[in-house]
């Protein structure tokens, strides 16, 4: 049974576009550890959990030849419904990296160029895979998918639409449910059953957070069992999923009528923040742009830089590129991002949504909140 997302046609595509940029690097083979980029060259759906539930989960891809995944026989019955021929398992007992050796030596490379990703891999992973293939050469080739990925496709793209629908209709519930006496947990539970009953089905990918308190809430740290109490700035962020590309939408709420004028005063700025930076989104206009046209008007009201990225990349990776001050990554058609402004002083504030690079500009995916919410 055949449940591919992407066709045969644009994972050969994709595959003839990674052994360019191998080509590129006068690489011999590539082992990718990575989860997401095994995924997005094979469409093997279990890559996620297999890459941080196995000593080593990777995909091998020669110059010729065919690639090969290698996963625990655990997963035999996934491995099945990927894109490339007779994957590689092993038993638990079993040494995956003899595994890894017998996949390089039907390509002949285990004494080749071989390119890894540094990133992805443990230095007990490492030293391993050098010691079973001693006689050939490491290139640190982190960042290679991720290039190819940057140009996304058109069924690419439905899955972002579909991601930020679904994100959209999270992070309106959640906005919904916020009230005094309210449990952060309990409006995490309602976003989480309004996106699966819109459709989305990826389980382990999806992120709910709701922080709450007088200065917005302990970002990264909040407690979800205290009540939200009058006064608390609440924010809520929301990633929904589709086949595993991400959309995000964020913002804040103050839980009373009359908000404290400084408040206001910095909602209104990052929500202009917010608004500049997603109008400056165009092919071409680099990452280091885009965090300028934010940061403007935050030195015009604060006389400094600002202090943080204005977002990043989103999708399948999340934040390969980040809107940072002097980046020059070009942004091309297709790509998503999201435009993520906040700031902590006075409180926790946020203004952030997820924008897709057009040809002649950008197109809004998740909606906003461009001036502060009261409830």
């Amino acid at each position: 049974m055949n449940q591919l997302v992407f066709s045969d046609q644009e994972f050969g595509d994709r595959l003839n576009r990674i052994r360019q940029q191998m080509k590129n690097r006068g690489l011999d083979a590539l082992i990718l550890t990575r989860g997401e980029n095994i995924y997005y060259a094979s469409g093997f759906r279990a890559s996620h959990f297999s890459s941080w539930l196995s000593e080593l989960h990777a995909m091998v891809i020669p110059n010729e030849g065919e690639p090969r995944i290698m996963t625990r026989a655990l997963e035999n019955e996934v491995a099945r419904m990927q894109w490339t021929k007779e994957p590689k398992l092993y038993m638990d007992h079993e040494d995956p990296y003899k595994v890894l050796v017998s996949i390089l030596q039907e390509s002949g490379n285990t004494a080749g160029k071989i390119g890894i990703e540094k990133r992805f891999l443990k230095l007990s992973q490492f030293e391993k895979i050098r010691q079973h293939l001693s006689n050939a050469k490491f290139y640190d080739a982190s960042g290679l998918v991720e290039r190819v990925a940057a140009n996304p496709s058109k069924a690419e793209s439905k899955c972002m639409r579909e991601a930020a629908r679904i994100t959209n209709i999270g992070f309106q519930k959640g906005i919904a449910e916020v009230r005094e006496g309210a449990y952060p947990y309990e409006i995490i539970g309602e976003i989480h059953n309004a996106m699966y009953k819109a459709g989305q089905s990826d389980f382990d990918m999806s992120l709910v957070c709701v922080w709450s308190g007088p200065q917005g809430g302990r970002m990264h740290d909040t407690s979800t069992t205290e009540k939200i109490k009058k006064g608390d700035i609440v924010t809520i962020e929301v990633w929904g999923v589709d086949n595993q590309y991400k959309a995000g939408a964020q913002g804040s709420i103050y839980v009373g009528d009359n908000p404290p004028e400084n408040i206001i005063k910095a909602y209104d700025m990052v929500a202009d923040m917010f608004l500049q930076a997603r109008d400056s989104v165009r092919p071409g206009a680099t990452a280091g742009e885009v965090f300028e046209a934010a940061n403007a008007v935050y030195r015009a009201a604060r006389g400094a830089d600002y202090y943080r990225r204005v977002g990043g990349s989103m999708g399948l990776t999340i934040f390969t590129l980040d809107l940072v001050k002097g980046r020059q990554d070009a942004l091309k058609p297709g790509a998503a991002l999201l435009i993520q402004v906040l700031v902590d002083d006075p409180v926790l504030l946020t203004c952030t949504s997820t924008v897709m690079v057009t040809e002649d500009g950008s197109e809004e995916l998740t909606q906003p909140l461009l001036k502060l919410k009261t409830v």
